[in-house]
């Protein structure tokens, strides 16, 4: 683990267990992407991998294994075995600051660094025996958001309250409090809307650019007020549930 902090490693959040699922706790750099991450357990490297999705998506990966993902699935029993005896895994990255180039050309740190790092550390978990795990490729990452898997139940990250002043009731958009910044990405990333029960998702974005304080500004549209206009009035409160840092939850008393 010494190796990894001398090189600039950070803690970024950790693994817990609720109601025998495994979540990811991350405490910041939930967008950060082409970055090199390690699970770590005890002060011992467990797994080193990299992304270029963001980190948010792809510790989803690891939280919610497709049934194709062999990788995914291995490292989720992993995790899931430790936590089960009481031990805990933190999640740690390398940030990839674009400093690092040959001529005109920027070198991908995490994929510079990766094989390298997994050779001379041999965390258990990147090998099956004597074989190295391939991890399962960004591209096959399952994306389908918990409210999409059938078999699974929706857990809520964080819930917070809005009040329906004129611009919300109107502009179909609302701000997010500061204390749950973090919980969402970055600038123009893609959010997933629940209203109510409706399955049927809408899709938005997050504008970090509206608030001085770089506070998300939720931005969603003419569905949305028009939704809030035929069941609230200006001055209601609505509940927002973040089940992802992609897909949040509406709810609210009806008029």
């Amino acid at each position: 683990m010494e190796r990894l902090l001398e090189i600039g490693f950070i803690k970024v959040g950790h693994w817990a267990s609720r109601e025998d699922k495994m979540i990811c706790n991350l405490d910041s750099h939930h967008s950060n992407k082409s970055i090199l991450y390690s699970f770590i357990s005890n002060g011992e490297v467990k797994y080193i991998g990299k992304t270029i999705m963001s980190l948010s998506r792809r510790m989803y990966g690891y939280q919610n294994p497709g049934k194709s993902q062999s990788t995914n699935i291995r490292v989720n029993e992993k995790i899931k075995d430790c936590i089960a005896v009481g031990e805990a895994v933190d999640i740690f990255i390398l940030v990839d600051n674009g400093l690092l180039k040959f001529g005109n050309f920027q070198i991908n740190l995490a994929a510079g660094l990766e094989d390298t790092m997994i050779y001379e550390i041999s965390p258990d978990w990147n090998f099956n025996g004597k074989s190295k795990i391939e991890e399962d490729d960004d591209s096959s990452i399952d994306e389908t958001t918990d409210l999409e898997r059938s078999d699974q139940s929706v857990i809520t990250i964080e819930s917070f309250e809005i009040t329906l002043g004129k611009a919300y009731y109107n502009q179909g958009f609302f701000n997010v409090k500061m204390e749950y910044s973090d919980l969402f990405g970055g600038d123009r990333s893609e959010i997933q809307i629940q209203l109510g029960e409706n399955k049927d998702l809408l899709r938005g974005y997050v504008n970090r650019t509206a608030n001085m304080n770089g506070t998300p500004r939720i931005m969603i549209g003419k569905r949305f007020a028009e939704w809030i206009q035929s069941r609230f009035e200006i001055g209601d409160v609505i509940n927002v549930d973040i089940l992802t840092p992609s897909l949040i939850k509406l709810n609210g008393s009806l008029k």
